[in-house]
């Protein structure tokens, strides 16, 4: 990003803070060039970057539009045991750094997803390749103005399809986990842990839950695509830290939260999401062998049996 970018970037952010509430602080970024649309129901359907309109396929996409075997790549060293060139698959959703995978395999991604503005930052490069990408985008609009700070509208060929935070949604006041529990009934938003914001979105336009992990937000996009079947790729989880992502070496080898949130966040989140899709008939299957998501209400597999061998 360009200095002179930068510098303006952050005096804007401190004129926020200096005129608005600390319940308006998550919008400090997109104030003042982004715009967001919305329905009469409260969903994102329009978004604009310095009075430019980006096209959304929020209204376009709809519930339950996919159906049958989904699959979820992740960027966990699992990812090196498998031989893509020897499966066909359909209904792939990437998130963050698989991307990396097309410099071995041909693999098509339908869907991606990253909600983490430290991945934006951190690795622009990869981030390119994603939006270049003739797919669907599942992005926030926060995720979506620290792209457009390192490239110009043109350079998406993407479809976008924007999410939120429930408690943090975009321009609007930040509102607690109660109040999101009065706002939406359980068939829209499964809350599972008030002091923790732990929950699993049935309807991801109100919102999708980020527990620490990006691969939780896709699980819960891919759950409303409609797929009964949902198959997890490179979602380890375990030793993160010390194990590295699978495209990264130990010289460029980036940080990661993820042993911090395990025990107390993703862990429970996957747990009771993998129990209450299982009660609508959707079946999670795990591929990583020695990952931290193992057993009952999971479904372990060897990546083997995806090529038939």
């Amino acid at each position: 990003m360009p200095v002179a970018r930068r510098f303006a970037n952050t005096a804007l952010k401190l004129l926020y803070r200096y005129t608005h509430g600390p319940g308006q602080r998550h919008n400090e970024r997109l104030w003042p060039h982004v715009a967001v649309e919305r329905d009469a129901d409260g969903h994102v359907v329009g978004y604009s970057y310095r009075r430019r309109p980006l096209p959304l396929a929020n209204a376009s996409v709809a519930r339950a539009s996919a159906s049958g075997t989904g699959h979820i790549i992740a960027s966990g060293p699992s990812i090196n045991d498998i031989d893509y060139g020897r499966l066909s698959l359909s209904g792939v959703m990437g998130v963050n750094g698989a991307i990396a995978l097309l410099d071995r395999h041909a693999v098509r991604f339908d869907y991606y997803c990253f909600n983490d503005t430290g991945f934006v930052r951190a690795r622009p490069e990869l981030v390119r390749r994603v939006v270049e990408q003739e797919l669907l985008l599942f992005t926030t609009p926060l995720c979506l103005w620290h792209v457009l700070q390192r490239m110009p509208p043109e350079a998406l060929r993407c479809r976008l399809f924007l999410v939120e935070n429930p408690q943090r949604r975009a321009l609007l006041p930040a509102r607690t986990m109660a109040q999101v529990r009065r706002e939406h009934p359980e068939h829209e938003l499964a809350i599972f842990d008030l002091d923790r914001a732990l929950g699993f979105s049935r309807d991801i336009r109100k919102g999708v839950f980020d527990v620490g992990t990006v691969a939780y937000t896709a699980l819960q996009i891919m759950a409303w695509l409609g797929y009964a079947e949902i198959v997890l790729h490179g979602v380890d989880l375990r030793n993160a830290a010390a194990a590295g992502r699978f495209y990264e070496s130990p010289a460029d080898r980036l940080p990661t939260t993820l042993d911090q949130y395990l025990p107390g966040h993703i862990l429970p989140s996957f747990n009771r999401a993998a129990s209450l899709l299982r009660e609508s008939g959707v079946r999670i299957v795990n591929l990583s062998p020695d990952g931290a998501l193992s057993g009952d209400p999971f479904h372990q597999r060897d990546w083997r049996a995806l090529a038939g061998s």
